[in-house]
């Protein structure tokens, strides 16, 4: 049931003890002491002063790792390994943080409150669904005392997996118990909400006269190191920056040379002779091929890129001449023929499950299949209890689809099977029961084995272009040198800007982590060693290092000009346009247009003609019908406004409406509590020293 397999999920310790002994197999020395503590780094982070180890970090990411691997019963592959470690940081972050915050306010869920979760009177959702009544889709109670009671007899690990699982939800029940907390704390007043009303609805026509920073060019003023300094200190809290780095670096790409070609050419003429006499196919392509076999079947018009139509038609064992594809040399063999419809339609009911081998769920469906021979409808039952909601509002039924359309397992039972045959299959998603509807005629088919040999470069190879961009690092060992030789046509040279720690890729380059750790532990200027990723080697020059807090005059020397020429700018238009009684006559002087601009409220977003000056709609808010304001300096320019009239916000009596989006505005701000709370308690992430 889908308890278990929750249940299962907190399994894995096993995992980790052989991970954990592999590791001194497989890891230096020095990393292993890093990785647990005997090191002089074992410091992965910090979070509100408490040290994470990269200890404690990897026995619990190993443990994510094992816990995936027991329910797929597959290696974890390095894109799931990234993302687990992600999920393991992130949940440390959470516990850490939330759950000081639960232990402060009190929040915990007494033993009554579980009891009602597990088999009371308000069952936890995941309980409901695991003890479903196989052909009602009832929650049925009877099933829970049955199933605990059963726990006395199981296995000791079963018995320490349900008591993960209640760990589990409790867990769950609290964290819902803080954010309705939090929620319910934040609500619209009444003169919130009356205020909010007259900012959206108290409407005032404007005439304005601007004058704009571009009306004068940026090259005609000129500003001193004293005003920039000035400058820089008004605004350092405009160039707070997260820790980042850039780098330049050249490639050295690694090629198969002639020989390498010609080499891999002879094997495969050699293979192809082998290939046509041996009577194992698959077992021939799964030893040989660098490709995985191909185990669809073909009709005459849908033949794979690059076999000629023809080849269809011939008999079992014949095989194509070598032929190039994609940078590999391939040779193809007709290895079977069938006779298979060309479409199926079939229903089913599918209820999830990521367990391997889930043996009370798959008793569940078995049930339902017998219940049906029976007599029940399947299509009733699919409605109630398939967990496949697209399907299920349709009786289970898939209508037609094609061969390969399908999962592989649902798609053999379907093609392979007989009109009304009712099967029980297991797929990546859970297991179905699959009712086989209609076939259409059937045609021959034919499936095609491939050996595929990838025009790879040759050890040979490697080392050659290894020597090279050896040569490149030792002539070139400093910036000066760097920036030097690849100025040249010599050299092609590409940047990374604004890398940062946790960065896995950069622009035109995947998985080079090594190279984004080298950036955060050397001083600008260095030059790197020849890193390899995949069949390209790499020398960076570190040419930026941005730590975190607030980016030197230098980093932003470019902003700080600019913003240092718009704040002249502003003084010299404020000194110009004031003092002046009327637009009429401010026009004049400055040579702007007079503009009006109607039902200007408080809450606007921009002004038309203006564009985003929040500065200045402040200023509008405040003046009175007849009044004209100072010269308000603004972002685009510098602006001064004439209030023609003022229409106040009609009389209303009912504010419900709007209370009710300012609630819905106050939701969305517990959405940022964990990062709010991330920032009061302090993060500081040093995995990139790892990992």
């Amino acid at each position: 049931m889908a308890v278990i397999g929750k249940i299962r999920e907190k399994s894995g310790l096993v995992m980790i003890i052989i991970g954990v002994g592999m590791l001194a197999f497989l890891l230096p020395l020095d990393q292993i002491q890093r990785l647990f503590g005997g090191g002089p780094d074992n410091s992965l982070g910090d979070i509100g002063g408490k040290e994470i180890t990269a200890q404690e970090f990897d026995v619990r990411f190993q443990n994510a790792v094992a816990n995936y691997e027991n329910q797929q019963n597959q290696t974890a592959p390095p894109e799931l390994r990234e993302s687990l470690k992600e999920q393991v940081w992130n949940d440390i972050i959470r516990e850490e943080v939330l759950e000081s915050q639960y232990k402060e306010l009190g929040i915990a869920v007494s033993p009554k409150e579980l009891f009602d979760m597990v088999q009371g009177n308000d069952p936890h959702p995941q309980v409901k669904q695991a003890f479903a009544d196989p052909t009602t889709g009832a929650f049925s109670s009877t099933q829970v005392l049955q199933f605990l009671k059963s726990l006395e007899t199981m296995p000791a690990a079963n018995r320490a997996q349900w008591l993960a699982f209640e760990e589990g939800i409790e867990k769950e029940r609290i964290a819902s118990k803080y954010q309705t907390l939090l929620s319910k704390g934040l609500y619209p007043t009444s003169n919130m909400v009356k205020r909010a009303y007259v900012d959206q609805n108290e409407q005032r026509n404007i005439k304005f006269v601007a004058k704009r920073y571009n009306s004068v060019n940026d090259s005609t003023v000129t500003v001193s190191e004293k005003e920039l300094k000035a400058y820089y200190d008004e605004h350092k809290s405009e160039y707070k920056q997260d820790p980042s780095r850039d780098v330049e670096y050249v490639k050295f790409e690694v090629i198969p040379s002639e020989a390498d070609i010609a080499e891999a050419k002879e094997w495969i003429d050699a293979t192809a002779a082998e290939f046509k006499i041996t009577e194992d196919d698959s077992s021939f392509v799964a030893y040989n091929s660098e490709a995985p076999l191909d185990e669809l079947f073909y009709g005459a018009g849908a033949m794979p890129f690059g076999i000629d139509s023809s080849f269809f038609d011939q008999e079992v064992g014949s095989i194509t001449a070598v032929y190039e594809q994609n940078g590999a040399f391939m040779v193809t063999k007709l290895s079977k023929i069938k006779m298979v419809p060309d479409s199926v339609r079939a229903r089913h009911i599918l209820l999830k499950t990521t367990q391997i081998n889930d043996t009370l769920l798959e008793a569940k469906l078995d049930s339902i299949k017998t219940a049906i021979e029976l007599g029940a409808n399947f299509a009733e039952i699919a409605k109630t209890t398939s967990e496949d909601v697209g399907s299920a509002i349709e009786g289970g039924d898939l209508g037609w689809f094609v061969e390969g359309a399908m999962v592989p397992t649902f798609n053999d039972a379907c093609f392979n099977g007989q009109v009304g045959d009712m099967v029980i299959v297991q797929s990546q998603f859970g297991f179905h029961l699959i009712e086989i509807m209609k076939q259409a005629d059937k045609s021959r088919k034919v499936q095609l084995s491939t050996v595929v040999r990838k025009n790879i470069p040759s050890k040979e190879t490697f080392n050659d272009v290894f020597a090279i961009a050896n040569m490149f690092c030792s002539t070139n060992s400093t910036a000066e040198a760097f920036i030097k030789a690849t100025e040249t046509d010599e050299y092609s040279k590409f940047i990374a800007a604004n890398i940062i720690a946790s960065d896995k890729g950069i622009p035109g380059m995947e998985d080079v982590r090594d190279l984004v750790r080298w950036s955060f532990k050397n001083e600008k200027g260095s030059i790197s060693e020849a890193f390899q990723f995949g069949n390209t080697f790499v020398v960076a020059h570190l040419s930026e290092v941005r730590e975190e807090g607030t980016a030197t005059m230098d980093q932003v020397e470019i902003q700080v000009e600019l913003g240092a020429k718009k704040k002249k700018k502003a003084s010299m238009f404020i000194e110009e346009m004031k003092g002046i009684a009327s637009l009429d006559e401010l026009a004049t002087k400055t040579g702007e247009a007079v503009s009006s601009v109607p039902n200007v409220n408080f809450s606007a977003y921009s002004i038309s003609g203006m564009g985003q000056e929040l500065r200045v709609n402040g200023m509008i808010s405040t003046l009175q019908k007849g009044q004209m304001s100072v010269p308000i300096e603004g972002q685009t320019g510098v602006f001064v406004v004439l209030v023609e009239s003022v229409t106040p916000a009609p009389e209303n009596g009912d504010y419900e409406l709007l209370k009710t989006q300012l609630t819905q505005q106050n939701s969305t701000v517990s959405n940022q509590l964990l990062e709010a709370l991330k920032d009061k308690f302090g993060v500081v992430d040093n995995r990139y020293k790892f990992y």
